[in-house]
């Protein structure tokens, strides 16, 4: 921040807003079954294992309005049909409150060639809740 500039500015920055995504078309000759289109983004993530009572870092590989794929080390214990709780650093923020976690379940846990990473497929368990808390 500038020295000229106030320090009360810093509070007032705007909330980051949600992303409005629509499905895409299906595919030529099949049927797709996604519902909502996947947007290439790497971000810092960061999921809350209430089995676990554990914080885990990731980061994400691609994002849509129904969930979100992850890679996440792969000494986790994170199971398919787990409940997390989990955010996306969007902004400058470092702390999020535990409030502003968005409750998702995984659907599949996939081990990569690596010993070390695996990629979790995560689906937000209220699309319009975390669409709001973006």
């Amino acid at each position: 921040m500038p020295a000229s500039e106030p320090a009360s500015t810093k509070a007032k920055r705007p909330r980051a807003r949600a992303i409005v995504i629509d499905p895409p078309p299906p595919a030529p000759g099949g049927r797709d079954r996604r519902k909502h289109q996947r947007h290439p983004i790497e971000r810092p993530a960061k999921l809350f294992c209430p089995k676990s009572g554990r914080f885990i870092a990731g980061r994400t590989h691609n994002i849509s309005a129904g969930g979100v794929l992850v890679e996440v080390d792969a000494g986790e214990t994170i199971e398919s049909g787990d409940a997390v709780l989990m955010t996306v650093a969007f902004g400058d923020r470092f702390i999020v409150p535990m409030s502003e976690l968005v409750r998702c379940t995984v659907i599949r846990t996939l081990r990569t060639g690596s010993d070390h990473v695996a990629t979790l497929a995560i689906a937000y368990d209220n699309a319009a809740e975390s669409a709001m808390s973006a």
